[in-house]
């Protein structure tokens, strides 16, 4: 699968923020009003964050590569990541700067974000640095959740990482400027994991569907994956066909982060070259009992506790096979 110094290693690389998550609204509040909850949160965010503690609680040696502030809120993160498991020897940290924050608030059907960049506004010179460029390369996969400024620069540092024996995956997540270039859609071409959920993919695909989307992504050697929340995953390795994972049953409290627990997931069992079926059960293990508590990572599985679940998903499986 590789050939890098460090086979095991999951980089992950992006922005980091601390999410301030008000959760169980009646109603979203118009300018000048004030709406209460007892519903409230502070959470490690940013896709990089967020897949990377999920792959570690799983096991996976884990590094998170960012840039840091100064700020108590970054000092309280760098903890909690490494108390994780995940290494954070790789991140930057500027005295002049505060790590990116985004305050999420949403009721039963809506919701919305704002968010202060930060340093995270800084964390792609950092990742292009020669020095940090020839250490990720040392590893397994690397994975990057961002959205960058250069796309020429980052499709240069993904096909190094890849002749360097690394393999590559990548989540932009929403930002329908940048799914639309021609130069996104280039960059999909170099990676080995695309992952998008629903309502990016056909966006950026300018499809009716999933599949279509799917459709749009695959090509001979690479693995698109598309998130479907409540719906379950559906994905397609080297242009095959579809194939599709159901959602796991688990009463979500709040969905902030869910999609990059389950890249954490998938990536965990996609490096221990696990069937593309198992990687996407993985995924939506991780994806979805993360959604038991607000926040991207408050909740998600301990490896025995994720065991529990394949295990007791597995005997379903058989067992409805043969009641058949």
């Amino acid at each position: 699968m590789t050939g890098a110094a460090d086979p095991d290693r999951l980089v992950c690389a992006g922005e980091f923020f601390t999410d301030l998550i008000f959760s169980d609204l009646e109603e979203l509040p118009s300018l000048g009003q004030e709406v209460k909850t007892d519903a409230f949160a502070i959470s490690i965010g940013g896709g990089a964050a967020i897949t990377a503690t999920a792959a570690a609680r799983l096991g996976r040696p884990t590094e998170l590569v960012t840039v840091w502030g100064s700020s108590a809120l970054d000092g309280e993160a760098r903890i909690r990541l490494e108390a994780s498991g995940v290494s954070c020897s790789l991140a930057q940290i500027r005295p002049d700067l505060t790590c990116g924050v985004t305050v999420a608030v949403s009721t039963r059907v809506d919701r919305y974000f704002l968010t202060y960049p930060g340093a995270s506004r800084a964390v792609e010179q950092h990742l292009l640095d020669e020095r940090i460029l020839e250490r990720i390369g040392r590893s397994g996969h690397v994975h990057f959740a961002l959205t960058p400024n250069s796309w020429s620069a980052v499709r240069s540092a993904v096909r190094r990482l890849r002749v360097g024996g690394s393999t590559v995956s990548w989540d932009l997540g929403w930002n329908p400027a940048a799914g639309h270039s021609l130069a996104f859609r280039d960059l999909c071409r170099e990676l080995d994991v695309v992952f998008l959920n629903e309502m990016e993919a056909c966006k950026y695909a300018g499809a009716g569907s999933a599949r279509e989307s799917l459709a749009y992504f695959s090509h001979a050697e690479n693995t698109v994956v598309i998130k479907q929340g409540a719906a379950g995953a559906l994905a397609s390795r080297n242009a095959s066909a579809p194939i599709r994972t159901e959602a796991i049953n688990v009463k979500a409290v709040e969905s902030t982060g869910a999609g990059d627990a389950f890249n954490g997931g998938f990536l965990h069992a996609w490096m221990a070259r696990k069937s593309l079926e198992e990687a996407l059960l993985a995924g939506s293990v991780c994806g979805g009992l993360s959604t038991r508590s607000a926040g991207g990572v408050n909740a998600l599985p301990s490896r025995s506790e994720f065991d529990q679940q394949i295990q007791g998903l597995e005997r379903a499986r058989v067992a409805g096979t043969e009641d058949e």
